[in-house]
Order: structure tokens, then C-alpha cells, then sequence
């Protein structure tokens, strides 16, 4: 029997992109719920989700990112949690090939692009797709995870206090307790360029390289709090 997927997507001020991403979700070639996590959005992105989506959760104060994943998983009813940020989706005919590789202890990504033709998008996504496909890092390409969710609870989901490399931090504690991670190279993940686009692709780029190297050495929570005050 087909496995069921639950898409999570952590949502705040996301008026511009909710609806694209919930449509790029309902025309995969397969069936899934998909569960919008509205955060302190002071804009339509509620009413909106409320419109498409099968379940959305609303919490007017802000509770982050990671809080608003593990709510999300919490009422999802997938076998499969395929988490999106709210500017991601995925290529046509993606579910299915990440339904077709997880098993209970399967976690994993794919191959990322830009949202929109971009020299420098192009150039950034190259640099991190072989990062990727060398090992050099394991985590995650622009906002869309997927897993089994026996892992997912076995693990205790996302650490909460994990403002930046709350992936990176869950996959680090899911191989602990038996998780194979998966890089797919025969789909990919779309995601916007605004970031990049508003803090500088230069900037943006040697921020993570930092956090890389000092996560490795355990030292990215003195980092993070410069950056996250």
C-alpha cells in the first residue's frame, strides 16, 4: 500500500509565497495533506493558507521555526513528513521519489535550484549541490526535509532552542539512533532567492561557511548569538 505524506510548512508574513507553495504541493503526481504552521504573521498568510491547505495551525505569538515543524508533525498523519519552508517547493513528480526510497529510518534531501533564472542563484546552488554529493555537508538545500516519521518522534524532532542548523542538529541526533541520511539527485527543491537577494549573496554564503567550520567544532552558539539577539 502507498505510504501517506504530510507536508509541513512553518509559515510567517509568507503572504507572497503560501499559495504558490500549497498549489506546487496539489499538482504532484500524488496525493498528500499538507499542514500550513502559521507563526505571529501580521499579514493574510493565515487566510490564505486557511483556504487551500487541509489543517492550519495559528499562534498569533511567535513560537520559531523549530516549534512550529514538531506542532505540525504533531497532527500530521503521514508516514512520510516532508517539511517546506513557505518560499520552497519541489520539482514535479518529487513525492513520489522520496516515497519510493523511506523506510522507518530514512531522512534525507535533495538537490537545490533557484526559484528563477539567476546567474549568481545559479552559480550559489551549484557550490552547494556538490558540497552535497561530496558529503563535505550533510543538512539540507534551501528549506525541504523529508523523513519517516517513526524517526522523526524517535528522535524527539527538532531541538526548540535551535534558532540556525536545526537541520544539521537533527540529523546529527537521528544517526545516533540508527537514521540513514539520502541525497537525491533525481528531483529537486525550488526555493527563493530573496535572502540572498536582500543580505547579499557574499555575505550570506560566508555566514554559512562560518557556522560550518564552528558547528564542527561545537562552537556555533557563541556565532549564532551574535546573529540572533
Amino acid at each position: 500500500m502507498d505510504k501517506k505524506v504530510s507536508i509541513i510548512i512553518p509559515a510567517r508574513n509568507e503572504e507572497k509565497f503560501i499559495q504558490r507553495a500549497i498549489d506546487k504541493y496539489r499538482n504532484q503526481d500524488y496525493p498528500v495533506e499538507i499542514i500550513v504552521v502559521v507563526n505571529n504573521s501580521q499579514d493574510k498568510t493565515y487566510e490564505l493558507a486557511k483556504s487551500k491547505a487541509d489543517k492550519v495551525l495559528n499562534f498569533p505569538d511567535k513560537i520559531g521555526v523549530s516549534v512550529a515543524r514538531n506542532k505540525g508533525a504533531k497532527v500530521a498523519t503521514g508516514e512520510v513528513l516532508i517539511f517546506s519552508d513557505a518560499d520552497s517547493y519541489l520539482s514535479s513528480g518529487a513525492v513520489r521519489k522520496i516515497v519510493g526510497i523511506t523506510e522507518e529510518e530514512t531522512i534525507g534531501t535533495m538537490l537545490g535550484g533557484p526559484d528563477k533564472k539567476s546567474l549568481r542563484g545559479s552559480i550559489l546552488f551549484f557550490i552547494k549541490n556538490w558540497a552535497h554529493r561530496l558529503r563535505i555537508y550533510k543538512g539540507v538545500l534551501d528549506g525541504i526535509f523529508f523523513c519517516h516519521r517513526n524517526i522523526f518522534f524517535k528522535t524527539g524532532g527538532f531541538d526548540e532552542n535551535k534558532k540556525v542548523g536545526e537541520f544539521q542538529n537533527f540529523i546529527e541526533r537521528a544517526q545516533k539512533r540508527g537514521a540513514q541520511y539520502k541525497f537525491l539527485t533525481n528531483c529537486k527543491a525550488f526555493t527563493s532567492l530573496r535572502r540572498y537577494e536582500e543580505r547579499g549573496y557574499i555575505r550570506t554564503f560566508f555566514f554559512w561557511v562560518i557556522w560550518f567550520v564552528l558547528f564542527i567544532f561545537k562552537k556555533d552558539e557563541e556565532f549564532k548569538e551574535r546573529y540572533f539577539k
